[in-house]
Parts: C-alpha cells; sequence; structure tokens
C-alpha cells in the first residue's frame, strides 16, 4: 500500500500551524528568551488519527512546552486513506517574531 505523502503532512502542520504558536507564544512571554529547534516523530493511522506523538530531539529547554505541542499534534486529524500506518519525523524551528 502507498503510504502518506510529505506534503500532505505539512498541509495539516500548516493549517495547525495558529495552535502550534499559540502555545509557544504563551511560553513566550514566560521565557522570552524561548527558542530552538523541536523535532518531533508521530504516527499517523490510516484513518487519520495520531496514533503516537513523541520528542525526538529539543532544543527548547521547556519540559512544560513539549508535552502541550506533543498533546496538540495528537489532536491533528489527517485525511483518511488506504494506506499503510506511517511514522515521520517533523522538525519545527521557534524563533520569536
Amino acid at each position: 500500500r502507498a503510504s502518506r505523502s510529505r506534503e500532505e503532512i505539512e498541509l495539516v502542520f500548516d493549517k495547525n500551524k495558529g495552535a502550534i504558536f499559540a502555545l509557544y507564544n504563551r511560553a513566550l512571554r514566560r521565557d522570552p528568551s524561548l527558542e530552538g529547534k523541536l523535532v518531533l516523530r508521530l504516527t499517523i493511522a490510516p484513518n487519520g488519527t495520531v496514533t503516537m506523538c513523541e520528542v525526538v530531539s529539543s532544543e527548547l529547554d521547556d519540559e512544560e512546552l513539549e508535552r502541550k505541542l506533543v498533546q496538540r499534534v495528537k489532536l491533528f486529524r489527517f485525511e483518511a486513506r488506504d494506506v499503510e500506518a506511517n511514522t515521520t519525523t517533523t522538525p519545527t524551528d521557534y524563533v520569536p517574531a
């Protein structure tokens, strides 16, 4: 069976960018120096749910923010498709605006 394309995954992340950066901006108020790269590993089931999400690496050094970001990504919904469950990593840079 096929798997999900990188573009499809990035599209869903783009759609949810507002919620992700709202969490980051809230954490930024606590710590204005908060920035860095966060790499998440997630598994997307054929029905479009995120069945697993974990931090692979983080330069943020903020466990509370990382936990909230993981929880938020677990709420993402992808299109249900006839594909294998798909595990991928996604790097995101967090830099104050």
